[in-house]
């Protein structure tokens, strides 16, 4: 099984890695309390903890990091990071794939990723399991690896609906690739009155195997942030039936993120409706998916 994680891990990481010289060095996680949420020790006796400012991780964004709590590494590594989703059929996985991060720049050292973002596209379930990969690199040699299991909770609405979403994936015409979209409140959670907000971009790219199959050849799907959108959001709440004032559309701030305001007039059920385009071509409009939350 170690033999299996070790060779799995090594093409992961030539599938996608995630380094901490990124070149945006914005802070993504508000300042607030962070919770652990997984820990594992490796057969060296570093233990790695992943952190998040919320208790639990849901499928959509979550503001995560990753600390050395017992041991220690090398300075001057390269940490690399890479989730991945296993997915069983009869006992056995069938395939896999991963989903979308960025981040992990700020506050980096031997003691710690530093802070990011992870867009889980699905939750946990009976049918699959994620697992974070995480290692550590000096001078292109491996130093440590972990890999923790995980659960991400599902987001359940009281009035669920077809278009109700918490994260959006939606076709690029003319292209097998997808638009992944995912919201995040600054704030941690959304209140009555104004909320500043981003939306995460990303554009994922199919792997070069379909469906991401296990074998010697093995590739996951990449997901780069997508760039030059335009939002146009309209706050919507389906009870109620009416929309709100005073709102801010989403604006480029950071590499595939868009940053706007959104006032909610009450609590509830409320909408945000998207209008998403790339230059002229047209990929989400008002009346089709939009991101749904209640509270």
């Amino acid at each position: 099984m170690k033999n299996f994680s070790i060779l799995l891990y090594t093409l992961l990481v030539s599938a996608v890695l995630f380094s901490c010289d990124n070149n945006d060095s914005t802070s993504t996680i508000p300042e607030e309390e962070l919770y652990t949420i997984a820990k594992i020790t490796n057969d060296n006796g570093v233990e790695l903890q992943m952190k998040s400012t919320a208790e639990m991780l849901y499928e959509g964004v979550n503001n995560v990091q990753f600390d050395i709590e017992n041991g220690s590494l090398s300075d001057g590594g390269v940490w690399k990071i890479m989730p991945v989703m296993q997915m069983m059929m009869n006992g056995e996985t069938a395939h896999q794939h991963s989903t979308p991060l960025r981040g992990f720049d700020v506050g980096m050292s031997n003691t710690t990723t530093g802070k990011g973002q992870i867009l889980f596209v699905m939750p946990s379930s009976e049918m699959g399991e994620w697992t974070m990969h995480v290692s550590y690199y000096v001078n292109d040699e491996m130093e440590a690896m972990w890999v923790l299991p995980i659960d991400v909770n599902a987001v359940e609405f009281l009035t669920p609906a077809a278009n109700y979403k918490t994260v959006i994936m939606a076709p690029i015409p003319d292209s097998d690739d997808r638009l992944i979209l995912g919201y995040n409140f600054l704030s941690g959670t959304p209140d009555i009155g104004n909320n500043d907000y981003e939306i995460l971009a990303f554009r994922r790219t199919p792997a070069m195997m379909s469906h991401g199959r296990t074998s010697n050849e093995h590739m996951f799907e990449t997901y780069t942030a997508y760039n030059d959108l335009t939002f146009e959001v309209t706050p919507w709440m389906p009870s109620m039936g009416h929309s709100s004032s005073n709102n801010e559309d989403p604006l480029a701030s950071k590499e595939g993120v868009y940053t706007g305001l959104v006032n909610f007039s009450m609590k509830g059920d409320w909408q945000l409706q998207l209008n998403v385009k790339d230059g002229e071509q047209q990929l989400i409009e008002e009346d089709g998916l939009s991101f749904y939350l209640e509270f």
